[in-house]
């Protein structure tokens, strides 16, 4: 009886955990030989119609006819709101192997007309479509294990209603071009395990690229050739050849948990900063191989290149301090002790631009002196980047927003409010527009830093952490 009463109470116990474990989201499929793949709807239109309709359900059919269903949460998508627009139907994974169809669940579609909602006919059963509300979309495309991919649905939002109640909507399927051109900017998702390619010239994602566990820094060499990404879950960096945006090269022999990125003034030395290490890992960039390591202070974790200098700055995060290296002797040639505890750095023209989470300054460390100013702005900005003339962009965490810093002035002039948690940002100067990718809201915001506004949103992976734009 007691070996019952025990078998009872643990069969219990097992249930309501793995009841609780899959009530806070969608369970994933997961495949022992899975490649990633991220769908995205679009519409290169200005529609005529105001139609409203609901994707419930999601399913690829393979070379062998076999159906995999992909779990997701109902999507509302409204026609108006995705004229010229795209949004993000779902990340997800699928078997290794070849796959030929998408079949989209529609569960309820409207037309608004005379500020009057008219519920419209779901597609109806026939040869192609099985069931009232199902709609196959022919696509041809290859799943490779642990590699990242983008299926792109544009829908013709003119072309959708039939005899004038019947919603047909004309939806046609392409997979991620393996060249991927124009002007690109590169996040990295530390939910998804990967980086996502954004054209700037549309503002839109045009693909993904698996990289390693938990990618958090990322930086450019100056020609665009080459990605490097930190990846802190793996203790990697990922090369990623722009090209063919794939992965390269991985370099390991690394510390713990890689953070951020900084490139000597040649592009032949790469610095990468390992909090738990304690030090900073030194890649030789023609071999992809580390070839040493920097002690510096205690957790570091952002890193900027002096190239004019050709020097390096550290923020160590539990040592309150800046450890300033000399690049070619790779040693620490000076320590800048500070109050509180640095984060990220900005090094605008001759000053370093320190952000902090404990207090509400921004220190200000005048170059060679390392003299210090402090900036009090009244709150707690953490991520910098240094911007048009007499500007840096910094990151507000705490209320969702950007702040702009006149630098002359030594006051922000304006706040933006962005996405939730920004992080990453990078400034494209031509076209006068600041990326920032949004942690919290798997987004980045694009700013029109001339009216100073949000002029787009981007949804991107999980936990996109940094950004950095490609030189034209």
């Amino acid at each position: 009886m007691k070996n019952l009463c025990r078998r009872l109470i643990v069969f219990f116990l097992i249930f309501l955990f793995a009841s609780c474990a899959l009530k806070p989201g969608i369970k994933e499929a997961r495949y022992s030989n899975e490649g990633q793949v991220f769908v995205y709807l679009s519409s290169s239109q200005e529609p005529s119609t105001d139609i409203t309709f609901v994707i419930s359900g999601m399913s690829f059919m393979n070379r062998e006819g076999i159906w995999l269903d992909v779990p997701m949460k109902s999507r509302t998508v409204n026609s108006i709101e995705l004229s010229r627009n795209q949004i993000k139907l779902r990340e997800f994974y699928l078997p290794e192997g070849k796959y030929k169809t998408i079949k989209l669940i529609v569960t309820e579609a409207s037309l608004k007309r005379d500020n009057k909602k008219h519920s419209l006919a779901l597609p109806h059963a026939d040869d192609n479509q099985l069931l009232y509300g199902e709609l196959l979309l022919d696509i041809d495309f290859n799943v490779f294990y642990r590699e990242s991919l983008c299926l792109f649905v544009d829908w013709d939002i003119n072309r959708s209603i039939i005899d004038k109640y019947l919603f047909q909507p004309g939806l046609f399927a392409k997979p991620q071009g393996l060249e991927i051109k124009n002007i690109l900017a590169y996040i990295s998702n530390e939910g998804s395990n990967c980086v996502t390619v954004i054209d700037r010239q549309e503002d839109s994602v045009v693909g993904t690229i698996a990289v390693g566990e938990a990618p958090r820094g990322i930086t450019a060499s100056s020609d665009g050739t080459r990605i490097y990404v930190a990846n802190s879950g793996s203790n990697t960096i990922s090369v990623i050849d722009t090209s063919v945006n794939r992965v390269s090269a991985t370099i390991d022999n690394l510390g713990y948990s890689p953070e951020e990125l900084a490139l000597s003034w040649d592009d032949n030395t790469l610095f990468v900063t390992n909090p738990r290490s304690n030090n900073v890992s030194v890649i030789d960039c023609a071999s992809n191989m580390a070839i040493g390591r920097i002690n510096v202070g205690e957790k570091p974790i952002d890193i900027v290149a002096d190239t004019k200098r050709r020097k390096i700055y550290v923020s160590n995060y539990y040592s309150l301090s800046i450890s300033v290296v000399d690049m070619a002797a790779r040693v620490v040639e000076d320590t800048i002790n500070l109050s509180s505890n640095p984060k990220y750095l900005a090094l605008c023209d001759d000053r370093l631009y320190v952000g902090n989470e404990s207090v509400n300054d921004i220190y200000l460390i005048n170059i060679p002196s390392y003299s210090i100013d402090t900036l009090n702005i009244g709150s707690r900005l953490e991520r910098l980047v240094c911007g048009l003339t007499n500007r840096v962009y910094a990151g507000n965490i705490a209320f969702d927003e950007i702040s702009f810093l006149h630098t002359g002035l030594d006051m922000i002039t304006k706040n933006i409010a962005v996405g939730s948690s920004p992080a990453g940002m990078d400034v494209d100067a031509m076209r006068r527009k600041l990326y920032v990718s949004n942690k919290s809201s798997e987004d980045v915001s694009v700013i029109d830093i001339k009216i100073e506004r949000v002029i787009k949103t981007i949804q991107v992976g999980k936990k996109p952490c940094d950004i950095v734009l490609v030189a034209e």
